[in-house]
């Protein structure tokens, strides 16, 4: 039976106001990430018009504190009143305004800090405005309380002196900051620079940004400048695409334009590349929303794979395209809605597929002979692969009879192709070897070696041009004991390697920082 809804009336109607002391601390433990929440404040500093934003990152008596400052024009009374409430009603341009939902500031302070204060002044005023929340204050009352008036006079003097007699500003002091997780202050200032200068690279023409009185620069992941010429890289493509999407609560037609650009990253030495963080971590795109950018390093199309190290791309939209790019309240990533991911995936990937050959055109296949130098190591690995350590392989769909006859009819039955699988002893042809090896030249900078998973086999790529290969197999040929187990070394080393990469993108970075300073190290030492 249907149940009548029952209108609600003045009598029926009841505040439903949340418990503050549980709101708040769930508000704290919200997983919002330390320099996420101050770049979400430095935000509000772009969209007052600074041209000036300087931040301090101090401690004292075990007290971590960190101010944000900025000449821009500052609040009213009433404009503050509203900049420490949970979704504030404060206006924004949706072209260029890089707040959104009005949960900057109180958000952002929160996870940070037990004690947020602002100090603010109005371009039109010769008042200094004070507003407050204290944690602490919020538990006890049991309410959602601040501070909210004119500042006193030792405020007034720190503000002046703080903003060098600015006509107008705002000063955000965050205090007892239990919420900031690395509380070594050079560390974390250290990190901090790095995410300013990528995150608000575009506006660092028109605004100076200083962390501990330190000047900021600018820092281009697309590296597409630079004093030295041999480390540009070479614009791929530029172009602006339109993609089209339907409104989930009008069914309304909407189209919209995306801005991407891809880059093919300078070819340098091991050593180079580590500098200029050509790596894994870094890999992939840049996403940048009214020119700030709200995510870094994202792979929405591929895994990560070291193929990928050498290109990168951008894309850029504005705020009216933050439905269809799912871009959440923290600014810090995207979840596009399907129709805007395909299409950008049918444009993208084809190019980045065409990179990825240009990449691997560099990389010369080697001589038949000496791949069978290797022979040896694939038999005796693939005998005990049931008692090595292996990394896990994905399970896959099995094919149906009618794909299994297809993929059988296409088998290549060349001469050539027979005598290669001659040369491989018969129980372990085909997707049950567990590894192959594989030899290219890759100049004396590369990597001494390359591993990829197919399937269940993992596959080792040598470098034919490192000194190390040359010593020990290429010189050595006819000692197949000592090939043998320099391959047995090698393969221990990619199976980490690609263990790591399924594992934890940290545990990736170092096992490939390991291998890295290993090519390094050995291309000199036996030069």
């Amino acid at each position: 039976m249907a149940t009548e809804t029952t209108k609600m009336t003045d009598v029926t109607r009841k505040p439903n106001n949340p418990n503050a002391g549980i709101l708040i601390y769930a508000m704290q433990h919200l997983g919002y990430d330390n320099y996420v929440a101050l770049c979400d404040i430095i935000d509000n500093c772009i969209d007052a018009n600074a041209t000036k934003i300087k931040i301090f990152v101090t401690s004292k008596n075990n007290q971590f504190k960190i101010l944000i400052e900025d000449n821009g024009h500052g609040m009213t009374l009433e404009a503050l009143d509203e900049a420490l409430k949970f979704g504030s009603k404060s206006s924004h341009d949706e072209l260029v305004d890089l707040g959104k939902y009005g949960m900057g500031l109180s958000t952002a302070g929160l996870s940070l800090a037990d004690k947020t204060t602002v100090l603010t002044k109005n371009e039109d005023s010769d008042k200094v405005y004070k507003s407050a929340t204290d944690v602490e204050i919020i538990k006890k009352e049991e309410a959602f309380v601040k501070f909210l008036g004119e500042a006193a006079e030792i405020e007034k003097s720190f503000f002046e002196s703080e903003l060098e007699g600015a006509e107008s500003g705002t000063i955000v002091i965050l205090e007892n900051c239990f919420g900031v997780k690395n509380q070594n202050v050079t560390q974390f200032s250290n990190t901090l620079i790095k995410e300013v200068a990528r995150k608000f690279r575009k506006f660092m023409d028109s605004i100076e940004f200083y962390i501990n009185d330190k000047k900021i620069t600018p820092y281009d992941p697309l590296m597409l400048s630079s004093d030295d010429k041999a480390y540009v890289s070479e614009l791929y493509s530029d172009e602006e695409y339109e993609v089209n999407w339907t409104d989930k609560i009008t069914g309304e037609k909407i189209s919209g334009k995306i801005h991407a650009k891809l880059v093919l990253l300078p070819n340098t030495s091991i050593s180079k590349a580590t500098e200029l963080g050509i790596n894994i971590p870094n890999q992939g795109f840049s996403i940048l929303r009214n020119n700030r950018e709200i995510a870094h390093g994202v792979m929405p199309w591929h895994s990560k794979h070291n193929r990928y190290n050498r290109i990168r791309g951008e894309i850029s939209f504005d705020s009216t395209m933050d439905d269809a790019m799912g871009v959440n309240f923290t600014k810090n990533n995207i979840d596009m809605i399907d129709s805007v991911d395909h299409a950008l995936k049918a444009i993208l990937v084809p190019q980045i597929a065409s990179m990825e050959k240009r990449v691997a055109a560099n990389k010369a296949e080697t001589s038949e002979e000496e791949m069978s130098n290797h022979l040896e190591a694939e038999e005796a690995i693939n005998k005990k692969s049931k008692v090595l350590i292996q990394p896990p392989v994905k399970k896959e769909k099995r094919n149906s009879p009618k794909i299994r006859e297809e993929r059988e009819n296409s088998v290549d039955t060349s001469e050539e192709e027979q005598e290669r699988r001659q040369r491989i002893p018969k129980k372990y042809q085909g997707a049950n070897a567990n590894v192959k090896f594989e030899t290219k030249h890759c100049s004396q900078m590369g990597p001494i070696f390359e591993a990829d998973q197919q399937g269940k086999t993992i596959i080792i790529t040598w470098n034919v041009d490192h000194p190390f290969y040359r010593r020990f197999v290429k010189e050595n040929q006819n000692n197949k004991t000592l090939v043998t187990s320099v391959d047995f070394l090698i393969y221990s080393l990619a199976v980490a390697q690609i263990q790591a990469a399924g594992e934890d993108i940290d545990k990736l970075t170092m096992v490939e920082n390991i291998i890295s300073t290993m090519s390094t190290n050995m291309k000199v030492l036996l030069s």
